[in-house]
C-alpha cells in the first residue's frame, strides 16, 4: 500500500436512453466509438475487468461500465468523475443518446432474456427483466486476505450507505414499486448473492464460492454477486451494494465513508486483534431490505442491535464514527458539507417521485436524471432554497426546465417567479398548503352549490369543476398581440365561409380545392342558407397555447357555437372570494365585459329594421340546468329554449310558452346544429325547412349560422395564412401549428414515418376526441392509428407535437406544473360601410390539462384557472 491516502477507484454502470423518446436503448458501442473508447463490449462480465481510466461496453449493450482510474483525492476524484460523464453525454448526444446514472428505469425498453449468468428477478417478475445498474467503490489494501477481513466487518454499514444511494422506485412497467431501490430487491433474490463470505481470508472465499459452483446453480465465478469482497486483482476492497446514483456527490461521499470504514477496521485489528462475531444473517438481510425499501426517508434497522432507527441517526452514527479517520485525511470539512446537501435533497428515488408527481409522466422522471447525471442541476442547491420558493421544489432547479424544452409562463427556467407572478406566488406561499387546501375546499363547495359541475369518463355523477388557485397572467402587451392576431384571422375566416357559400372565388383560384371542401365532415348546404351581407360567425372562439416567452399560436378555431365566457367570469367571483390575499383587481380586465359584448353582438346581428331584438338561446334538452348556458342567457337577457318550444309561421321564428308566442329575432344557437335541424318543433313539425326558410329569408339571424364546420375543419385549418393572404392581403399576425394533411400521399408517407413524434387529430373531431399524441402513445396504440391512416388518411390531419407551456397549479401538497391553453373570443358585426369589425374582449379561459397528459380536456379530468389579463 502506498504512503498516505488510500486509493479509490470507481467503477459505474449508465444507462443509456434515447433523448427524443426518454426510453432505454443497446447503444453502447455506437456511443463509446464516438467517445474514442472503440465500439467492443466484452462477454459477461465486462464490468470486472475495466482497468484504468475507460469505458466499456455491458453485454446486453444497453449500459456503458466507465471507470475514471484510482485516484487518493476526493476533489480530483469527483471531477474525473463529471468530466467522464460529460465526455460520454457529448459522445451520446451526436446520436441523439444520453447517459443515466439509476439502479433502474421505469420502461421495458430494454427488456433481455436473462441467462445464467445474470441474476434472475423476483417471482411474479420474470417478464419484467431489464438492464439495472449500480457502482461498485473499491478502496486500496494491501492483499486480498486483508480485503476479505475488511470485507466482512464492513457488512454493518452497507445498508446505510445503500439507502444513501437507492435510485429504482420504479417497476419496468412504470408502476411505482414502494422500494427506494427495486434493483436490490430484485438482484438478493438470485441464489447467487451474498452479502460477504463470512471468513477472514481469499482462500475462504474461494472455498465458499467453489461450494456454490458445485450445486450447478452458477456456471462461473463471475455470476456470483457480493456486496463486499476482494477486488479481482486483489489490490483492493469492493463494495457493490449501491445502485448507480444520479449524483456525484453521493458517489464522492459513499466513497469517503467507505474508505474511512476500511481504515478505521484496519485501525481497529491493530489495536484489537482479530476477534470478530458476524452479524445475525436474519437481522442483515432485514437491514439490506429496509434499505432497499425505505432509503432515507424513513427508519433502517440498526444491525448492532437488531431494533429499527432513523436514517438520519443512523448515518450521523455512520460518520461519527469515522470522524477520525476523515480528519486524519482532511476530508471531514468537505464529506460534511456534501451530506447537508443530501440530507436536505433526499434519495434519488425520492426525487424521481417528486418529478413523476408532476405530470404523472415517466419521460420527466429521466429527464430529471439526464441532467442531475451530468451536473446540469444539483439537488442540493434545491435543498439550499428556502422562503417562497418552498412550494415550487418541483420547478427549479429541479423542475420541468430540464425535462423537455417547455415553456412556464410563471417561472423562469432558474427556478424565479416572473414579475407579473410574484405577488400571487407569494401570496400563495404565505397560505401554505394546508389553507390553501382548506380555501379551495370552501371554493370547491360553492361552485357545486351553483352547480358548476362536468361530467367526467367513467363517472356516474357530475364532478364540480376543477378550479385551480393560482391564476394566468397575461401581460397587456402580450394581450395586444394576441387579440390583433385573433381578430385578423375571424374577419379571414368569415370571409372565407361567405365565399364557400357563394361565389366560390377561393376555390377556383385552387387555394382550398373542391375535394377538401368536400371532405369537410362541417361543409354543408346548410351554409348557402346565410343571407347576403349577413354574418356566418359573430361569436368566434379561438384556442391557444403559450410556446415561448410573449409567443403565442393557434391551437384551433371553433366557429359554431363558442363557449366560455360566463365561466370565465364565474371563476373570477369564486378566486377573488376564496383569495383576498391575491392582488391586482384594480389592474386587470373584468371578465364580465365579455357578456356586455356578447349582448351587443347578437343585437347588432339582428335583421334588417329590428332595432330592439328578443333573443332566445336555444340548447339541448340535458343541457337545461347547464350554469355556463343559464348564466348567458340572464346576461343577454333572453329565455332558454329547447327546441320543442320554437316554430316557424308567417315568415317569423317564434318561441311557444303554453298559449303564448314571442317572436324571437336573434337564435342562438349553442347546441349541435344537426340535432337543433332534426329536432320537432312545438308543432310537432321538423325544424329543419322552416328554420333554414325563415333565416334565408331574413327573419331570424341564427348566431352562430349554421355550416360553419366547414371553417372548423382540421384540414382547412392547415391553409389558415393562405386564405388570410387571399381575402386580406395580409401576413398573419399570429402563428399557428404546423400541419400535415394524410389525405396527401407524400405528406401522409412522412406521418407514418414520424408517428411516434407527431399528434394525430381526426378532421371531425371536438376537443381532446380521438387525439393520439405519439411520444404518450404504447406501440399498440401507434400501430391502431397507422392501420387507420393507411385505410383512411382523408380523415386525419397529424400536427407537430406543441410543447404547450405549463403554469403552476396546486395539487393538495405542492405547486406542479400542469399544461394549459387558453380559449379567446372574438366578436364579429358588420360596419356602416359594410366593412367587418372584429373585436376580442380581453376575456379568456384557461383549461389546465390533467397530470400525465397535454390533451386538455375537462372530461378528462382536466380544469380550469381564472385569467387575468392586465390593462394597457
Amino acid at each position: 500500500m502506498t504512503d498516505g491516502q488510500r486509493w479509490i477507484r470507481i467503477e459505474e454502470e449508465l444507462h443509456l436512453v434515447d433523448l427524443r423518446t426518454r426510453r432505454p436503448v443497446r447503444r453502447a458501442p455506437q456511443v463509446l466509438e464516438a467517445a474514442g473508447e472503440g465500439g467492443g463490449g466484452t462477454d459477461g462480465g465486462a464490468a470486472a475487468d475495466a482497468v484504468g481510466a475507460h469505458a466499456v461496453s455491458a453485454r446486453h449493450g444497453a449500459l456503458v461500465v466507465s471507470d475514471v482510474g484510482a485516484h487518493t483525492g476526493l476533489a480530483e476524484f469527483a471531477e474525473a468523475l463529471r468530466l467522464t460523464r460529460s465526455r460520454l453525454a457529448r459522445a451520446g448526444g451526436g446520436i441523439r443518446t444520453g447517459v443515466v446514472a439509476a439502479g433502474s428505469l421505469a420502461s421495458p425498453g430494454v427488456e433481455f432474456d436473462p441467462t445464467p449468468e445474470e441474476p434472475h428477478p423476483a417471482p411474479g417478475r420474470e417478464s419484467q427483466t431489464r438492464a439495472a445498474a449500480r457502482f461498485r467503490v473499491v478502496v486500496e489494501v494491501a492483499d486480498a486476505d486483508e480485503a476479505q477481513y475488511v470485507a466482512r466487518r464492513a457488512v454493518a454499514v452497507a445498508p446505510v450507505l445503500l439507502a444513501m444511494a437507492a435510485s429504482s422506485p420504479y417497476w419496468a412497467d412504470g408502476g411505482d414499486s414502494g422500494y427506494a431501490s427495486t434493483r436490490t430487491f430484485e438482484a438478493r433474490w438470485s441464489p447467487a448473492h451474498f452479502t460477504a463470505f463470512p471468513t477472514d481470508s481469499a482462500d475462504g472465499v474461494q472455498a465458499a464460492e467453489d461450494e456454490l459452483l458445485g450445486t450447478g446453480v452458477v456456471v462461473d465465478r463471475e455470476s456470483i454477486n457480493i456486496d463486499i469482497r476482494p477486488s479481482r486483482d486483489g489490490a483492493g476492497v469492493e463494495l457493490g451494494a449501491c445502485d448507480s446514483c444520479s449524483t456525484v456527490d453521493t458517489l464522492v461521499v459513499v466513497a469517503a465513508l467507505f474508505r474511512a470504514t476500511v481504515d478505521r477496521i484496519l485501525a481497529e485489528r491493530a489495536d484489537h486483534g482479530d476477534h470478530w462475531e458476524d452479524p445475525s444473517p436474519t437481522v442483515l438481510d432485514a437491514a439490506y431490505w429496509r434499505a432497499a425499501r425505505s432509503g432515507m426517508e424513513g427508519d433502517l434497522v440498526d444491525v448492532s442491535t437488531g431494533g429499527p432507527r432513523a436514517a438520519s441517526e443512523l448515518l450521523n452514527d455512520l460518520v461519527e464514527g469515522v470522524t477520525g479517520q476523515l480528519r486524519a485525511g482532511g476530508e471531514l470539512e468537505l464529506v460534511h458539507d456534501l451530506l447537508d446537501g443530501i440530507r436536505g435533497a433526499g434519495t434519488s428515488a425520492a426525487r424521481q417521485r417528486a418529478a413523476h408527481r408532476r405530470r404523472g409522466r415517466r419521460g420527466d422522471v429521466v429527464a430529471v436524471l439526464l441532467a442531475e447525471t451530468v451536473d446540469r442541476i444539483r439537488p442540493r442547491d434545491v435543498a439550499d432554497d428556502r422562503g417562497m420558493r418552498s412550494m415550487l421544489a418541483s420547478y427549479s432547479p429541479l423542475g420541468e426546465a430540464v425535462t423537455e424544452e417547455v415553456h412556464d409562463e410563471a417561472i423562469t427556467e432558474d427556478g424565479v417567479p416572473r414579475p407579473e407572478y410574484v405577488d400571487v406566488l407569494k401570496a400563495v406561499s404565505d397560505l401554505g398548503p394546508e389553507t390553501l387546501c382548506e380555501r379551495k375546499d370552501a371554493v370547491d363547495h360553492s361552485l357545486r352549490d351553483l352547480g358548476v359541475t362536468l361530467k367526467v369518463y367513467g363517472r356516474d355523477e357530475p364532478q364540480v369543476f376543477p378550479l385551480d388557485a393560482v391564476p394566468r397572467i397575461i401581460p397587456a402587451d402580450q394581450w395586444a398581440r394576441i387579440s390583433a392576431g385573433i381578430e385578423q384571422r375571424a374577419r379571414a375566416m368569415e370571409l372565407f365561409l361567405r365565399d364557400i357559400y357563394g361565389p366560390g372565388e377561393i376555390t377556383r383560384a385552387g387555394v382550398v380545392p373542391a375535394e377538401a371542401l368536400e371532405r369537410a365532415p362541417g361543409f354543408r348546404p346548410t351554409g348557402r342558407s346565410v343571407p347576403a351581407g349577413a354574418l356566418h360567425a359573430p361569436v368566434c372562439g379561438v384556442d391557444l397555447v403559450s410556446t415561448a416567452p410573449g409567443e403565442w399560436v393557434v391551437l384551433e378555431d371553433n366557429l359554431r357555437m363558442a363557449g366560455g365566457l360566463a365561466m370565465a367570469v364565474a371563476l373570477r367571483d369564486r378566486i377573488s372570494e376564496g383569495f383576498p390575499e391575491f392582488g391586482a383587481r384594480s389592474e386587470i380586465h373584468d371578465p364580465r365585459v365579455g357578456l356586455d359584448m356578447l349582448t351587443q353582438t347578437l343585437r347588432a346581428a339582428a335583421p334588417d329594421g329590428v332595432d330592439d331584438p328578443a333573443i332566445a338561446v336555444v340548447i339541448a334538452e340535458d343541457e337545461l340546468g347547464s350554469f355556463d348556458l343559464g348564466q348567458v342567457a340572464a346576461a343577454i337577457g333572453g329565455p332558454l329554449v329547447t327546441p320543442d318550444h320554437l316554430v316557424v309561421e308567417d315568415s317569423r321564428l317564434w318561441r311557444v310558452d303554453g298559449d303564448e308566442r314571442t317572436p324571437v329575432d336573434v337564435l342562438y344557437v349553442r347546441m349541435d346544429e344537426e340535432m337543433l335541424l332534426s329536432s320537432e318543433g312545438a308543432d310537432g313539425s321538423v325544424l329543419r325547412r322552416g328554420l333554414l326558410g325563415v333565416m334565408a329569408e331574413g327573419g331570424v339571424a341564427v348566431v352562430n349560422a349554421p355550416g360553419n364546420g366547414a371553417a372548423d375543419d382540421k384540414a382547412i385549418y392547415a391553409r389558415v395564412p393562405e386564405i388570410i393572404n387571399f381575402y386580406l392581403g395580409e401576413k398573419p399576425l399570429i402563428g399557428q401549428v404546423d400541419t400535415y394533411l394524410c389525405s396527401d400521399p407524400e405528406q401522409r408517407k412522412q406521418v407514418l414515418d414520424r408517428l411516434g413524434e407527431l399528434v394525430v387529430k381526426p378532421i371531425d373531431g371536438y376537443g381532446g376526441s380521438g387525439i393520439t399524441v405519439g411520444p404518450e402513445c404504447t406501440p399498440r396504440e401507434l400501430d391502431e392509428r397507422r392501420d387507420e391512416l393507411r385505410r383512411h388518411g382523408e380523415r386525419f390531419v397529424a400536427q407537430e407535437v406543441q410543447a404547450l407551456s405549463t403554469l403552476p397549479t396546486f395539487d393538495g401538497q405542492e405547486l406542479q406544473r400542469r399544461h394549459v391553453d387558453m380559449r379567446a373570443f372574438v366578436m364579429l358585426r358588420p360596419g356602416d360601410s359594410g366593412e367587418i369589425l372584429a373585436s376580442a374582449p380581453p376575456v379568456a379561459l384557461t383549461r389546465v390539462a390533467p397530470a400525465g397528459t397535454m390533451v386538455v380536456n375537462a372530461s378528462s379530468g382536466g380544469g380550469g384557472k381564472d385569467t387575468w389579463i392586465h390593462r394597457a
